[in-house]
């Protein structure tokens, strides 16, 4: 029969669509075991070869979807950083947005979340504050990422404003939404909404919170996804700093790559706070 081994696409073009299905050829005529069968060829597909969960009709505030299934991993490593990561210069990124296992991203993880992941395709975890961001990147061996590190990283080798330039292209990221999840979920402009921002199907509505690397042009130009948009991103900055903007806004605390929030402290979490995470 047939076999078909899966591995990680790593390079960026690749990444988006399924580029190649090869069957290998079993074997000899003989009667068969492990060592006569021909071995398998490689067979290079994404992480779309996972089946992914449809959302659901209705949400329910009640509920915590797993939208994450197994299936998604983490690609190796490049320049010798670890699973899940891009070497930039001196210090290695995660190519992803951050998701966790076994907790639901459209609920906050409690004060012990497990470790992040990078992967390809997953619901990228929201509602986490800056500490408990910085407890999942150190559950996985690693660290958030300095401000300085995470705008090398945006910006690229040529410092662009942009993951992609230094010219805004609407639509490549996930960063213009044209109606507040919150003015849309609870049917009203009365700024009682704003302090209801942690409700859970804010970032389940339709047009809201992308699952990573489906926006193929919103990378960097070292293969770095979604640092502009989706999600705000945490990082180090002890006082308080996210970064990048989100799914609603690229804008108004600077441009894209530019973008700084600075008005809360690493104990605030919303529907828009992610992170990703940075090791040396």
């Amino acid at each position: 029969m047939p076999v078909v081994r899966f591995v990680a696409v790593t390079d960026a073009a690749t990444r988006s669509a399924l580029v190649v299905l090869a069957f290998a050829a079993a074997c000899s005529d003989s009667a068969s075991s492990p060592a006569d069968a021909a071995s398998p060829d490689d067979v290079a597909v994404d992480s779309s070869a996972c089946e992914l969960p449809a959302p659901a009709a209705t949400c329910d505030p009640a509920a915590k979807p797993l939208p994450n299934p197994s299936c998604l991993v983490e690609e190796p490593g490049t320049g010798g950083c670890p699973a899940g990561m891009v070497r930039i210069a001196t210090f290695c990124i995660d190519r992803y947005e951050a998701s966790l296992d076994g907790v639901s991203p459209y609920w906050n993880p409690g004060a012990s979340p497990p470790p992040a992941k990078s992967r390809a395709n997953a619901v990228p975890q929201g509602y986490i504050s800056g500490r408990q961001a910085a407890a999942a990147c150190t559950a996985a061996g690693k660290r958030l990422c300095t401000d300085t590190e995470w705008q090398r990283a945006c910006r690229g080798p040529l410092s662009t404003t942009y993951p992609y330039g230094n010219t805004r292209m609407p639509g490549v990221c996930n960063d213009a939404r044209s109606k507040h999840p919150a003015v849309e979920y609870f049917g009203t402009t009365d700024p009682v909404i704003y302090s209801m921002l942690g409700h859970p199907c804010l970032s389940q509505l339709p047009s809201s919170l992308d699952r990573t690397g489906t926006n193929p042009g919103c990378v960097t130009a070292e293969g770095v996804f979604d640092m502009m948009g989706n999600l705000h991103e945490w990082t180090s900055a002890a006082a308080g700093t996210f970064r990048g903007g989100f799914y609603v806004d690229t804008m108004i605390n600077g441009n894209g790559c530019l973008y700084a929030t600075t008005a809360h402290d690493m104990g605030h979490s919303d529907y828009s706070t992610g992170f990703r995470c940075c090791a040396d």
